[in-house]
């Protein structure tokens, strides 16, 4: 028996190999198109007790492999080539009762979205029931027991099995997950995406719990992410995939500190420390070095003056939910504000309040001179002319059945009055803002034809359509890969700089909060615990809270020290 140091320094025992993967390929076929090689002649192995990542930017094939492996692919995609042996049986020659039995005490995949993997009309514990009743592994009379036990592992509570995925936070959704995967005894779990969209301190707790329940139940785990940061800090070894091969395969260690491809080392380039007294990425020069734009002609500030916003009790007996309370702040013409603060800090209602979706319980919001939270609907569109939003999920905020043209000529004929050919030539001048060229060619894709950074672009060209004087970016890059991140952060630079559009960030992302934002505001359970400039804020922090964000903060140069 071998061991290997994990990325924490604790030795952990490895056993013989248990999964074997062989000169694997999967494709991607549709009717009339080429094929898409998605996995190109893949092979690598897995020991018991091993916990390896998986990274790779989107479309590197890294999510392909883990449902090969798992054997949850479904067509277009199909396997064309190489084996996939677990326990020495290779589950590509399993027919469905075969799979069945092997899932029960074999492997198990914890998919992306904990919200999108539960169904929201069930509680918890019928999903719990749905794995026993098929698996048939837990005597009924102990389903309740069982479910509680899994719950527990996790960090959760028992009564969540009375919840609907609806009533749980992220974090608490995707340790739900992780528990039904656990149900079934698992000796390989895949976990896809685990922590995207979560802010760093529920990454870092979900992470910690996966760390924890690998090393004390042994199994064998496989971390597939777009974050190397994530992967480098749990993991023991890492395999970096780029355009369906695996590029470099070495401990997590050896990888942070000596990447050998040059695909490795451009990941690490889009890490640094918010911290620094400059900040350096491939396509920014650190914002604190240069001068502030003028503000725009004509603008107008938004000023919120002592908000708050409370929610009725979610449940009978239960105290009200203060998400926002007593926050002030000016966003000026043409500058950028960050709000920064973990999952329930108030950020995204202060985010609806501004643009007159909610309504504020106490305080104001004013946009020029218009008190937001006194509008009637029919006069919504006067604010919405000028504030618009940008979405944190680019594929949800657009209609999957609508063309890029269609979702783009939509705001341009409700506010700007353009009709025809008019419009349709401000439609081709917004995709050329927003780099999306040709334009031709963009504006007759369907949502699921264009990448993740395209969606994003199109989702803020949609917001430029109105020719609006703020935007409110809900957290923009949080579901993009680290390159994909920067090309829509240099494009907010510049449209703030190039047509004086004032930008309200919100963010969990301290590192982008310090490329783009001139100040920054840190929330914490409804309150501004801090602010001041952006580098001021993050060089020197005085709360706690923020002191806590900042570690938790990948730092590459830090930890090669300290490894």
């Amino acid at each position: 028996m071998s061991t290997q140091a994990t990325s924490t320094g604790t030795p952990t025992a490895l056993g013989e190999e248990l999964l074997q993967v062989r000169d694997l390929s999967v494709v991607y076929e549709s009717n009339g198109q080429q094929a898409v090689q998605a996995v190109d002649h893949v092979s690598f192995g897995l020991r018991r007790g091993e916990f390896v990542g998986l990274v790779g930017e989107s479309g590197s094939g890294k999510s392909t492999l883990g449902y090969a492996i798992t054997r949850l692919q479904k067509p277009p995609a199909r396997t064309n080539g190489g084996q996939i042996l677990f326990g020495g049986q290779d589950v590509r020659d399993l027919d469905e009762e075969g799979l069945r039995r092997q899932r029960q005490g074999g492997f198990a995949m914890v998919l992306q979205s904990g919200m999108n993997a539960l169904n929201p009309v069930r509680r918890i514990r019928d999903h719990f029931a749905d794995i026993y009743r098929a698996h048939g592994h837990v005597p009924k009379q102990r389903w309740e027991e069982r479910s509680g036990e899994l719950l527990a592992k996790v960090e959760l509570d028992p009564k969540v099995l009375d919840r609907y995925p609806g009533e749980l936070s992220g974090g608490m959704r995707q340790r739900v997950s992780i528990a039904l995967a656990l149900s079934l005894d698992p000796q390989l779990v895949v976990f896809d995406e685990p922590t995207t969209a979560l802010d760093v301190l529920v990454q870092h707790a979900v992470m910690d719990t996966i760390v924890e329940l690998q090393r004390t139940e042994g199994f064998t785990a496989v971390l597939i992410s777009h974050d190397l940061g994530i992967v480098l800090e749990a993991t023991q070894r890492v395999l970096v995939m780029h355009e369906g091969r695996i590029v470099e395969d070495a401990p997590s260690r050896e990888v942070l500190r000596a990447p050998q491809d040059e695909y490795t080392r451009m990941l690490l380039s889009h890490y640094a420390d918010p911290r620094a007294e400059t900040v350096s990425l491939p396509g920014f020069e650190d914002r604190s070095l240069r001068p502030r734009p003028a503000p725009p002609a004509g603008g107008s500030a938004v000023v919120v003056e002592g908000a708050s916003k409370t929610y009725p009790p979610p449940r009978r007996g239960e105290a009200e939910v203060h998400a926002v309370s007593d926050v002030s702040f000016t966003l000026e013409p043409g500058s950028a504000l960050g709000l920064v603060g973990a999952s329930g800090s108030g950020k995204s209602t202060l985010a609806k309040m501004v643009t007159g979706v909610e309504a504020p319980t106490a305080g104001s919001v004013r946009f020029g001179d218009l008190d937001v939270g006194r509008l009637k609907r029919r006069n919504l569109k006067t604010l919405h002319r000028s504030v618009q939003m940008v979405f944190q999920d680019p594929y949800a905020a657009l209609n999957p059945l609508h063309t890029v043209e269609y979702a783009l000529t939509r705001p341009v004929l409700n506010h700007t009055g353009r009709r025809g050919a008019d419009a349709r030539r401000r439609v081709h001048e917004l995709l050329e803002t927003v780099g999306l060229t040709p334009t031709g060619q963009f504006a007759q894709k369907l949502p699921h034809q264009l990448s993740g950074g395209q969606r994003q672009r199109v989702v803020i060209a949609r917001a430029l359509a109105c020719e609006p004087q703020v935007i409110v970016a809900d957290e923009p890059v949080s579901m993009l890969d680290v390159t994909l991140r920067a090309g829509v952060l240099a494009l907010l630079e510049d449209l703030r700089e190039r047509l004086g559009v004032s930008l309200l960030y919100i963010t969990h992302d301290l590192l982008s909060a310090r490329l783009i934002t001139d100040d920054l505001l840190v929330l914490h359970e409804g309150r501004v615990v801090e602010r001041g400039p952006t580098a001021q804020v993050l060089q020197h922090p005085t709360h706690p809270y923020t002191v806590s964000l900042l570690d938790a903060v990948l730092n590459p140069a830090r930890a090669r020290q300290e490894s």
